[in-house]
Parts: C-alpha cells; sequence; structure tokens
C-alpha cells in the first residue's frame, strides 16, 4: 500500500489528466471488465479456486481411516469348533509438525496462484496498451495522409487553372496528378492497416470502446531526470506482480523441500484391535503401532526437492535483476520520449511553414511545381514522424504508470 500512494504521488504531477481534459486511454472501468472477461484471466480466477481445493485437500492430509474385518474358525483337537470374529481400524499419522507444514504448504500454493493472476492481469494489461496505441498510431496516420490529400487536391486544382489560363506547363499538372495518387495510395494502405488494428482490438477485447486518435493529449513533461525517476521505481518494483510471482514460487519449493526433509522420519500407522475368539469366550483389545523403514527413495527426493529450491532462488535472482532493468528502461523512456516528441515538434512546425510558403510561391507563380511538392512531402513526413513521436511519449508514459500500478491494477 506503501509503494501505490508513492506511485500515484509520482505520476501525479505529469502523467494524470484533469477532470474533461482529454485522455490517450480507454476509461479504467471499461479496461478493467474487459480484462475481467478474457479468457486467461478467467482461467486463473478457476486456478486460484482449484490452488484454494488443493490446500484443504493438504490440511486433511492424504491418509483415511482403514477398516479391517475378518471371520475365521478354530478348531481344537478332540473338543468343540469355535467361531472367532476381529474387527480392526488403522490410520498412518502425521507428526513432528507435519500436519502444520502441509497446511503452511496449501496456503503457499494458494499464495503463487494469487501471484501468477495479478502477473497474468499485468501482462494482460499491457498487451492492450501495446494494441491500443498500435491503432491510435495507425489512426493518426490516416488522418494527417487525409490532410495531405486535401492538400494535394488544392495544388492540382491551381495547376489546372494556371494550365487553361496558359500561365503553367503541362508538366506541372501532370505532377500534381502524380503526387495526388501516390498520396492516394499512401491513404489506403494506412486505412487497411488501421482497419487491420481496430479489427484486432474488436475480437481481443470485445466491448472496448473504438480509439480516437483526432483530440489526443500532449505528453506531459516529467519534472525529474530518468536517474531519480529510475531510483524510485526501485522501491516501487517490490510492488511487481512478476517479482511477487517469483518469490511466492521460491518459497513454496523451500517449504517443498523442507517438508520432503521432515519425512526422513515416516509417519507410523496406529491400529485400534477388537477380535472375539472361542465364541466369545475370551474378547481381546489392542493397540499396535507400525513403522515403514525409509530408504534411499526418500533421500533421493530430499536431495531433488532442495536442487528445486536452489534454482527458484536463481529465478526469483534473475527475476529481481529483469524487473529493476525494465524498470529504468520504462522511466528512461518515457522522459527521452518526450525529449524526441518536442524536438520532432518543432521539426514539424518549421517545414509546415516552409510547405506553406512554397504553396503560396508556386500559386503566385514565384517558384515550380516540383519544388511545392518536395516542401508538401518534406512537411507530410515531419507530421507523420512528430505524430508518430507523441504517440510514443503519451504510451511510453502510460506503460510507466500501468508498471507503477497507478492504473488498471488487479489491487
Amino acid at each position: 500500500m506503501k509503494t501505490r500512494v508513492l506511485a500515484l504521488l509520482f505520476l501525479a504531477a505529469g502523467a494524470q489528466a484533469a477532470p474533461g481534459a482529454p485522455t490517450a486511454l480507454p476509461p479504467e472501468a471499461e479496461v478493467r471488465r474487459v480484462l475481467a472477461s478474457l479468457p486467461a484471466l478467467r482461467q486463473g480466477v478457476l486456478n486460484t479456486q482449484l490452488a484454494g481445493a488443493e490446500r484443504d485437500k493438504l490440511a486433511a492430509g492424504p491418509y483415511e481411516w482403514t477398516v479391517r474385518a475378518g471371520a475365521s474358525q478354530r478348531s481344537v483337537p478332540g473338543a468343540e469348533r469355535y467361531r472367532e470374529q476381529e474387527v480392526a481400524l488403522e490410520r498412518p499419522l502425521r507428526w513432528f509438525g507435519k500436519a502444520s507444514l502441509d497446511q503452511a504448504l496449501g496456503e503457499q500454493g494458494l499464495a503463487v496462484a494469487r501471484a501468477l493472476h495479478g502477473d497474468a492481469w499485468h501482462e494482460a494489461g499491457r498487451a492492450l496498451l501495446r494494441d491500443w496505441f498500435d491503432a491510435l498510431r495507425e489512426l493518426a496516420g490516416v488522418a494527417r495522409l487525409e490532410e495531405q490529400l486535401a492538400v494535394t487536391q488544392r495544388l492540382q486544382t491551381i495547376a489546372a487553372r494556371r494550365v487553361q489560363a496558359g500561365d503553367g506547363a503541362a508538366l506541372d499538372l501532370l505532377q500534381a496528378d502524380t503526387e495526388q495518387q501516390r498520396v492516394l495510395a499512401l491513404l489506403q494502405q494506412a486505412r487497411q492497416r488501421s482497419e487491420q488494428t481496430l479489427a484486432l482490438l474488436a475480437i481481443s477485447y470485445p466491448g472496448l470502446p473504438r480509439p480516437q486518435a483526432d483530440s489526443l493529449p500532449l505528453p506531459q513533461a516529467g519534472s525529474e531526470a530518468a536517474a531519480s525517476w529510475a531510483e524510485r521505481i526501485v522501491h516501487i518494483e517490490h510492488d511487481s506482480h512478476e517479482l511477487q510471482l517469483a518469490q511466492a514460487e521460491a518459497d513454496l519449493y523451500a517449504m517443498r523441500a523442507s517438508r520432503l526433509a521432515s519425512d526422513a522420519m515416516p509417519d507410523p500407522t496406529l491400529a485400534l484391535r477388537a477380535a472375539r475368539e472361542r465364541d466369545g469366550q475370551e474378547r481381546v483389545f489392542g493397540v499396535s503401532l507400525s513403522f515403514p523403514l525409509p530408504g534411499a527413495g526418500r533421500t533421493a527426493d530430499r536431495s531433488a526437492a532442495a536442487i528445486k529450491a536452489s534454482m527458484a532462488r536463481e529465478r526469483l535472482a534473475q527475476t529481481r535483476l529483469r524487473v529493476a532493468l525494465a524498470a529504468r528502461r520504462a522511466a528512461s523512456d518515457s522522459v527521452h520520449s518526450h525529449a524526441i516528441w518536442t524536438t520532432l515538434q518543432d521539426v514539424q512546425q518549421h517545414t509546415m511553414r516552409q510547405a506553406e510558403l512554397m504553396q503560396r510561391a508556386y500559386q503566385a507563380g514565384e517558384c515550380t511545381l516540383a519544388v511545392a511538392l518536395a516542401g508538401r512531402r518534406q512537411a507530410l513526413d515531419a507530421a507523420l514522424t512528430a505524430q508518430t513521436a507523441q504517440i510514443e511519449a503519451l504510451a511510453a508514459q502510460a506503460r510507466l504508470q500501468l508498471d507503477a500500478h497507478a492504473i488498471w491494477s488487479i489491487d
């Protein structure tokens, strides 16, 4: 809870939009509903329920009462024959704290299932975030190309008028037609890609609202350097579902090793016996204990469990390194992507002004159409690059929020 509050404070200055402000993300309530309905996460719920049932089984233990009954006939030379009956009730017993160890194992198995569900939820959120911003990127590209097509159509109209007035060459009109067809082809390709990404969203996340790229917010500048962000995320990473899962699994394997080590002392079998002999003339009541003799198999099981526990500890160490590296990369990407977008936005504004000046110059007969079209192509490339950088910056900030559990958290 403490790290969750810290994460919210770290991101509140730059990543959370004010009420009514445009946002690049879908509504959180819709995201939670969609994520909860995914088959992988529904399976995670069932897996948690299964772990609960296995916990109850471990608490109950593997042993059950066994009832034995028998009848026999005793023959004594020179005497009568007697009928005799015997009943026995027996059961192996867990001792030396094995019952409490089994109960703890069940609880830890349930903790692993919950951590696995939390990790699956987080990974599903990452996948949704990636697919969402892919769709935004394609839709923004379509919008930019539609604007460019409208501009090329105006240039084509200007070229046609100048040719009709005898003030322009037929080559200009041909160049304008060619540029218009080129932009149209690019637009058709972009529309195809956007339809594919939207279809992916609709199929993978039923009921999720359609992304809107016409009113994207501006990326917020980080108030701190990447090193400072990374230092804070090192503390936030203790809430990492991936790290929690690795820790829970390491603890589970360690407990299993401890449980198998306790089997060095085998469990005894307690038996209660009652018998009627000589047609009931004699009655027998007794108690017995039997012990299996441990063999090499138990030693091998303990060794294998200890090795598995060591392997789980190594996986935990690897996960710590991977999570720390991913946290630092997320912080660095969030900071640097904003700087890249700022630079490319300036480039876009400069090239756009140049393209507008060249268009007016061509309309006034002060430059050729080829020069005006070249300026327009540069403006289109700069606009597409800046738009992509804006979406990348928004995606990086959203990924930082997601990894810091500031949005879409299962908790």
